[in-house]
């Protein structure tokens, strides 16, 4: 009789133990196949959530490097003025050439008198006329304050890169000096070490300040008097020969998870890394997409556990079992059947079921892998809460330009209420091969302390 025929027997005639293993391999396979596709779907998830927040890694001027800057006292204080290598285009260039990289925003630095028009007056510490920072950058719609959703821009445009001697004001400057869009201002540079020309601007785009608006503010910490102007503008203001980005460029990737990769190949460039810093923000994404990536933390320890109970359930359930037919397994061997042989109808034997139990697992796993999934995700979406920014013990955010120090607002970023999950055939195939591994290792674990026995002694415990 062939093994096929005698394991295939031994099912029908062991009808109680077929139906207890067979529930067995159900409930593991099920338990395995759904957190396969739970995992699955969260990362297809995660992926679309980081395509759409993105990250960004800023090249900076290295502040902490003494050899790049002089300090020089003036009338008005202690002038600091950069003398390393700057930030140019073709540093750019060779950033935005790096796969992965979709846009940048370089961000210059300025300080202007208002000329025709009024800041909103803040603290004053002097007789002094009111001036206030400005940055220029390359699209204000990457820009921090923007994406952080402190602006909001409520008319006109925003700034793109080849635009000149162009502004965004708020609202607030709007209302108070009757400005609309199409009008134009007029700054002058407020340094006292040189003689600048007046600089007209365009209005184009008006915001509005979204945050607390504190009445300690000096008119140049006023979120609310922040013009925000092109680069060309900026480049005659200050009287450059050349745009210099003194604030940085952010380059923004297309999936955070790439940033390492991309980070490293920015640093093997030809550049002056003793003049640049490089920094990597993602926090957008991690706050938005930290329930994503505990719930897959979380799976695959479901996941591994769920093996090794399996492992254990089943070596446990075929050890006791196999004892029991000592009796038969002597008899095979009397007759010159070989262990090989024996071993592999007791492996047959349990995927003859399991090939039926792996199949009805894909419609067990079907009808509980959604319930699971959004149990579980919003068990770890309450454990997890949004990222903290670190702040300067300095005072100097209330002086920062950039916005980086600015919180996210998530509120209308796309977030998940829960991961929709699809059992696909694809992952029941890696069941099936799962599963034959799995079944071909317990049942060698359970059978090994018979099949090592001599036959002479297996035939002397048969009375």
């Amino acid at each position: 009789m062939s093994t096929l025929k005698r394991a295939f027997l031994y099912t029908m005639r062991k009808k109680t133990k077929t139906l207890i293993l067979f529930l067995v391999l159900v409930t593991i396979s099920t338990f395995i196949l759904t957190g396969l596709s739970i995992y699955k779907a969260a990362d297809d998830s995660a992926l679309s959530l980081r395509q759409s927040v993105g990250g960004s890694i800023r090249l900076e001027l290295d502040k902490s490097n003494n050899k790049n800057w002089r300090y020089q006292q003036a009338a008005g204080g202690m002038l600091v003025e950069y003398v390393g290598t700057p930030i140019t285009d073709r540093d750019i260039q060779k950033i935005m050439s790096i796969d992965g990289v979709k846009a940048y925003n370089g961000i210059g630095d300025g300080d202007v008198y208002a000329k025709d028009f009024d800041f909103i007056s803040g603290i004053s510490f002097g007789a002094e006329i009111d001036d206030s920072r400005l940055p220029s950058v390359t699209n204000s719609e990457y820009f921090n304050f923007f994406t952080r959703k402190a602006f909001q821009l409520v008319e006109g445009r925003h700034i793109k890169e080849d635009d000149d001697h162009v502004v965004l004001i708020s609202s607030a400057i709007a209302e108070k000096n009757n400005l609309k869009l199409g009008d134009t201002i007029t700054v002058q540079c407020c340094f006292d070490n040189g003689d600048y020309p007046d600089v007209k601007l365009k209005v184009v785009g008006i915001y509005e300040y979204k945050g607390d608006t504190n009445p300690y503010h000096t008119t140049s910490t006023d979120k609310r008097n922040r013009l925000i102007i092109d680069h060309k503008a900026m480049q005659e203001i200050m009287q450059r020969d050349v745009i210099q980005y003194d604030n940085g460029v952010d380059f923004y990737v297309d999936d955070p998870r790439e940033m390492e990769r991309i980070a490293s190949q920015i640093k093997a460039l030809d550049l002056d890394w003793d003049s640049f810093t490089l920094t990597m923000d993602n926090s957008a994404y991690e706050a938005v997409a930290s329930p994503l990536t505990a719930m897959q933390n979380l799976i695959v320890w479901l996941i591994v556990g769920c093996v090794a109970v399996s492992v254990g359930i089943l070596v446990l359930i075929l050890s006791m079992w196999i004892k029991q037919r000592r009796h038969e397994t002597g008899i095979l061997l009397s007759v010159g059947i070989s262990k090989s042989r024996i071993l592999l109808q007791y492996t047959v034997e349990v995927l003859m079921i399991a090939i039926v139990a792996f199949g009805v697992s894909f419609f067990t796993s079907s009808l509980i892998s959604q319930g699971v999934s959004d149990l579980i995700f919003h068990q770890v979406s309450e454990s997890q809460s949004l990222p903290e920014i670190e702040l300067p013990d300095d005072g100097t955010e209330y002086l920062d330009i950039t916005g980086q120090y600015i919180p996210y607002d998530t509120s209308n970023v796309e977030t998940l209420e829960s991961v929709q999950v699809t059992v696909s055939p694809d992952y029941l195939l890696y069941i099936y091969i799962f599963g034959t591994l799995l079944i071909a290792f317990s049942v060698s674990a359970s059978s090994i302390s018979v099949i090592q026995m001599k036959p002479k002694k297996i035939l002397s415990q048969m009375s």
